[in-house]
Formats: C-alpha cells, sequence, structure tokens
C-alpha cells in the first residue's frame, strides 16, 4: 500500500509540473506493478467522472499528462545491457498502459484544431469484442454477439448463450449425433463450455469444431486460429484436439493454449498444468508446465521450446497484449486480428522490439501514438481499415 500511496504522490507531482528528473523515472518504473497501474487508472477515472465534461477538462491539465509521460521515457538513463532506446521504449509503453486514454484525447483534438473543415475523417478502427457464429448441425447458421441471450435445442441437447458465453447441456437420455462449429471473425472473440465440462476461449480469426455429444473412447475437437482450453478430467476418455489437419494434441487434465495461425511461423502448443503430448507426422513430444512444443507450418519438424513466459501466451484470454521481447511483424499481426484491419509496409520491417503491455480495450487511435512515440511511423488508408508501416 506505501508503494501505491506513493505512486500516487509521484504521478500528481508530473500532472503538476513540480517532479524532477529523479521522480519521473521513479514513477515511470513504478507504473510496471500492475497494483501501482490501478491506482493510477483509478486517479484518472476520478478526473474524467469528476462534473465537467470532457471537453471541459483544461487544456493545460491535459498538456501535462501527456508531457508527464514523455518526460518520464526521457528521464530514463543507461541501463547496463540495454540500449537507450529499448529502455525508452519500455518506459515510454508502461506509461501509455495507464494514460493512453488520456493522452490520446489531448492528442486528437490538437490534431482536430489544425485539420481543415473539408478534410475527410478516416474511420477507426474499433477494438474486437464477444461475437461469434455457431453452425449447427442441421447446417443452420446462428450469430452470437455480447448482448446476446438466447437458448438453441438441438435434440436432448441445449445450448445456451449468455454474451459472450455459450454452453451446452444435455436434457435427455438420447445421445445426439452431429457436430458444432464455433467460429470468431477478426476482432471477434468467444468462450464456449463443450458438454463435457471442457472450457474453451477462442481468439479472433478462429474456429472450433466438436460434437454435440462425446461418444465412443476418446473425445476430439479440431481448431485452427488460437484458443485456450481448460480440459474436464476423464480419465477414461482422453481429449484430443486436431490443429489446422496436420498437428494432434493428446491430454487427459490440463489447461493448454494452442496458436495456430497461418500467417505465423509455428504452431505452438503452451503447457500451463498437467502434461499433453503433441505429434506431427511420426514425431511426438511430450510437455510439462511451461514447455512449448513447435511444430513449423512450412516444412516437417517438431521441436520443444523452454523458457516460455506461460502469463504472456495468454494474455490474450485476459484481455491484454503482452508484447515483451516482440518483433515489430508479430505486433502488427496481433493488432491486424484484433482491430479488423490489414497491415502493409511501405518498404522493409523496421527492426524494432518492443516492451510492455497495454489493454486490448484501447482504441486504435491509442495504439497509433502508441507506436508513434515507440519510432514506428504509420498513416492510414481505405478509410481507416489498412494501416502502412512506413520508413
Amino acid at each position: 500500500m506505501v508503494m501505491q500511496e506513493r505512486v500516487v504522490v509521484l504521478y500528481q507531482k508530473c500532472l503538476a509540473g513540480t517532479a524532477d528528473a529523479a521522480e519521473k523515472l521513479e514513477l515511470s518504473q513504478l507504473l510496471e506493478e500492475p497494483a501501482n497501474e490501478a491506482r493510477i487508472r483509478a486517479a484518472i477515472d476520478d478526473l474524467l467522472a469528476a462534473d465537467k465534461p470532457l471537453e471541459d477538462i483544461p487544456e493545460e491539465t491535459m498538456g501535462s499528462m501527456l508531457r508527464a509521460i514523455f518526460e518520464a521515457a526521457e528521464a530514463t538513463g543507461p541501463v547496463r545491457n540495454k540500449s537507450p532506446r529499448s529502455i525508452a521504449r519500455r518506459v515510454w509503453w508502461a506509461a501509455a498502459v495507464v494514460l493512453g486514454v488520456v493522452a490520446t484525447t489531448w492528442y486528437v483534438r490538437q490534431q482536430y484544431r489544425t485539420m481543415p473543415e473539408s478534410a475527410p475523417v478516416a474511420i477507426q478502427a474499433t477494438p474486437g469484442y464477444n461475437k461469434a457464429v455457431l453452425t449447427l448441425a442441421s447446417g443452420e447458421v446462428v450469430l452470437l454477439d455480447s448482448a446476446g441471450q438466447q437458448q438453441l435445442s438441438q435434440g436432448a441437447i441445449l445450448a445456451q448463450q449468455q454474451g459472450g458465453l455459450l454452453t451446452y447441456k444435455h436434457t435427455g437420455n438420447k445421445t445426439e449425433a452431429g457436430y458444432n462449429t464455433l467460429s470468431t471473425p477478426r476482432g471477434g472473440q468467444f468462450r464456449v463450455v463443450l458438454p463435457d465440462g471442457t472450457t474453451v476461449w477462442l481468439n479472433a480469426a478462429s474456429s472450433l469444431r466438436y460434437p454435440l455429444a462425446f461418444t465412443g473412447k476418446q473425445r476430439l475437437v479440431e481448431v485452427t486460429g488460437e484458443a485456450f482450453f481448460t480440459v474436464a478430467p476423464d480419465a477414461a476418455k482422453p481429449f484430443h484436439v486436431k490443429v489446422n489437419g496436420v498437428v494432434e494434441v493428446a491430454v487427459l487434465g490440463t489447461s493448454f493454449n494452442i496458436n495456430a495461425y497461418t500467417d505465423e511461423q509455428y504452431i505452438r502448443t503452451t503447457l500451463l498444468e498437467g502434461a499433453v503430448n503433441v505429434t506431427k507426422g511420426a514425431t511426438t513430444v511430450r510437455l510439462h508446465p511451461g514447455q512449448q512444443a513447435e511444430a513449423s507450418n512450412r516444412a516437417n519438424g517438431l521441436q520443444v521450446a523452454t523458457g516460455i513466459d506461460p502469463a504472456q501466451v495468454v494474455a490474450w484470454k485476459n484481455g491484454v497484449f503482452d508484447f515483451n521481447r516482440m518483433p515489430l511483424d508479430v505486433v502488427m499481426r496481433q493488432l491486424a486480428r484484433w482491430y479488423d484491419i490489414e497491415v502493409a509496409y511501405e518498404k522493409n520491417i523496421p527492426d524494432i522490439t518492443f516492451w510492455g503491455k497495454m489493454g486490448r480495450d484501447l482504441p486504435l487511435s491509442d495504439v497509433l501514438l502508441i507506436l508513434e512515440k515507440s519510432q514506428v511511423h504509420v498513416r492510414l488508408e481505405k478509410n481507416g481499415k489498412k494501416l502502412i508501416v512506413i520508413p
């Protein structure tokens, strides 16, 4: 609690313009702690919830918030084994996670004042949300979204949607045949509890095909894109996942993440709890918690990677982008899927490695400001649906 109070004091000093370089640096470092970040978020929320509407907040206040972020990055001194550019970027990301919304509001206000009245306004991409398409065994297609509340009967199987969650329940003695497929578009995510109690989170541009009832000696589902599984234990009926038709993951009861986007180099299976066997062709590897199996999307081969940060792998499930140690092209592919935009490069892909995290609820305009301060220059085309990375 002492540190959380300290971060508020430093924030207020930066806001008032009385913080020195050491205090700005201390604030930027404290902001990397989630509890401290939450305290500053609360302070900003109090400001935005004041009696005055947002547009009436003095420009000086907006400006001092923005300068506090920028100056925190500039105050960072050299650190052993890390380049000043990398450290500055890490500090900026930590600060931007907290102050992005307010800073961007100030920034956009300045841009708007210098914009000719006749200039066209680009449509800004919004962050993704709970939405999916459910294809029933009959072939009927049902749209699901955050506001949906509905029940879908398929014989003795009842599928119930409550917002971003779809749950299956067996309501009779009859065993139902057939499959359902849950698919998320770009900019969508969804969660489903399968008939056996297994929970699956689907990331954007992903799909899960599963039976209405798990009969036989194993439980088999098929996945594309990215999904996180918490498998219900059943030693008599092991759980199997077919990934893109080329990799199979066999488990009993465990938690793991599969990233199988076709525009990535590898199909990656990351184990959080339990144990799984991952098979590609004639090769099988057994994973232990914290390990990751990498199967090439473009060639033969299956290998095990260690030293993986499981929290980073599943950050998407918890509403966070975790870009620590990620190259620019990987960051851009994640943003493209979540904001449903096209990303292109005017020349070569810049050699930039990112540090830090940000919420997946930020509007694209905030993200672009963060990229700009991270020395990534972009422009929007096609009414805001195409992002061009420029030198």
